[in-house]
C-alpha cells in the first residue's frame, strides 16, 4: 500500500523497553511531513493494568507494585511532576488525560485522515498488542522492529525501574527483582513476545516487517537511517542525524498521553532521550551493559540467557 495526501501511512516501531527508541521517535520528530505517536498501545495497557485497582486483585507481586505506585505519588517528586502536568496539559491539545485513552480510541486516530501528513510514526511496545491485533489501524501500514543485546536491555531496565518505582530507594540494585518487580510488565517474555509479533507481521502484513538494531543505529546511524527510511518509503535527508536539544519541543508535538509525554522525561524515564540532540556512539561494545556498576545479578542472568535465543534470530535478520 502507499500513502496518499488524505491517507497517512502508519509506521509502527515495535520494541522491547531499553532499546534506543525514544532517540529514534525524537529524530523522527524532525522528518517532513511526519507526524510521531509515543507509546499509545502501552497507555492503554497501564489503564487495564497498573491504573485498574481490580487487576490482579490479591496476587502479591500486583498489590506491592501499586502500593510502590501509591508511596511514589506521596512523594515531593512526583508531586511537583504532577502538580506541573495539571498547570500545563490544558496547553497541549496534542495531548489526552491518560484516563480516557482506549485500545478502541487509539485504533480511531490512527485511521482518521491527516491531509497536512504524509508519516504517522508510532513507537510502541510489541507485549501490549500482541493480544491485540484487532486494534490495529485499518490503514496502509508497515512493521518495524527495534531490538538491542539483551545484556543492554536488562540491567538498564532494572535501573529505569528503581528509579521510576522506587523512587524513595528503599531497595538495593541486589533486593531489586528485575521482573517480579514490575509485574505489569512481562519483564521475561520481553523478547519472546517481540519475536512472535515480528513473526506474526512476516506471514500476516504486506511488507515484510523491518529489524534495526539500536547499537547499530546509535554506533553508525549514518549507515542504518538511510537504509530504514528508504525501507519505510520516507525521503532522507542528511539533516535528519541532528536534531533540536531539550525536551520542550516534544511537549508540542508528540501525540499521546499527558502522563508519558510530559511527566514520563522528568522521571528518570525517557530523560536522556528526549533531551538529546543526535544519536550518541556507544561506549561499550555490543552486549555489555552501558553502566560498569549494573552487575549482573541472578535475577538478570536469568531473564538474560531466556531472551538470548530469539535476540539471535531477530539479529541476524536486521538491517546492516
Amino acid at each position: 500500500m502507499t500513502s496518499s495526501t488524505s491517507q497517512p501511512t502508519v509506521i509502527f516501531l515495535w520494541m522491547v523497553p531499553r532499546t534506543q527508541s525514544t532517540v529514534l521517535a525524537k529524530c523522527m520528530t524532525f522528518v517532513d511531513d511526519t507526524e510521531v505517536w509515543l507509546e499509545p498501545y502501552l497507555s492503554c495497557d497501564f489503564n487495564d493494568t497498573l491504573y485498574d485497582p481490580n487487576w490482579k486483585k490479591g496476587d502479591p507481586l500486583a498489590e506491592r507494585m501499586r502500593e510502590a505506585e501509591r508511596k511514589n505519588e506521596a512523594t515531593e517528586v512526583m508531586k511537583s511532576a504532577r502538580k506541573k502536568l495539571a498547570e500545563e496539559e490544558s496547553d497541549f491539545p496534542n495531548l489526552i488525560p491518560q484516563k480516557d485513552i482506549s485500545y478502541p480510541w487509539v485504533q480511531k486516530q490512527l485511521e482518521k485522515a491527516t491531509p497536512d501528513k504524509k508519516f504517522i510514526f508510532v513507537k510502541d511496545e510489541s507485549h501490549v498488542i500482541m493480544d491485540h491485533l484487532e486494534y490495529l489501524p485499518n490503514v496502509p501500514t508497515r512493521h518495524t522492529f527495534i531490538i538491542r543485546h539483551p545484556r543492554e536491555i536488562y540491567p538498564s531496565w532494572k535501573d529505569m525501574s528503581m528509579r521510576r518505582w522506587d523512587i524513595a530507594g528503599t531497595k538495593s540494585w541486589e533486593e531489586w527483582h528485575v521482573a517480579d518487580d514490575t509485574p505489569t510488565f512481562p519483564v521475561k517474555d520481553f523478547f519472546q513476545i517481540h519475536h512472535r509479533l515480528w513473526k506474526h507481521f512476516q506471514i500476516n502484513a504486506d511488507f515484510d516487517p523491518i529489524i534495526i538494531d539500536g547499537h547499530d543505529l546509535t554506533s553508525k546511524p549514518e549507515v542504518i537511517l538511510p537504509k530504514y527510511f528508504k525501507k519505510i518509503g520516507i525521503p532522507y535527508k542528511e539533516s535528519y542525524l541532528e536534531w533540536k536539544e531539550g525536551n520542550d519541543i516534544l511537549e508540542k508535538k508528540w501525540r499521546g498521553s499527558a502522563d508519558f509525554v510530559l511527566l514520563a522525561p522528568k522521571v528518570a524515564v525517557y530523560t536522556q532521550a528526549a533531551n538529546s540532540c543526535k544519536f550518541l556512539p556507544p561506549k561499550f561494545p555490543r552486549g555489555t551493559p552501558s553502566n560498569p556498576g549494573w552487575n549482573i545479578t541472578p535475577d538478570l542472568k536469568e531473564v538474560i540467557e531466556g531472551a538470548l535465543p530469539y535476540y539471535n534470530e531477530m539479529y541476524e535478520n536486521r538491517l546492516q
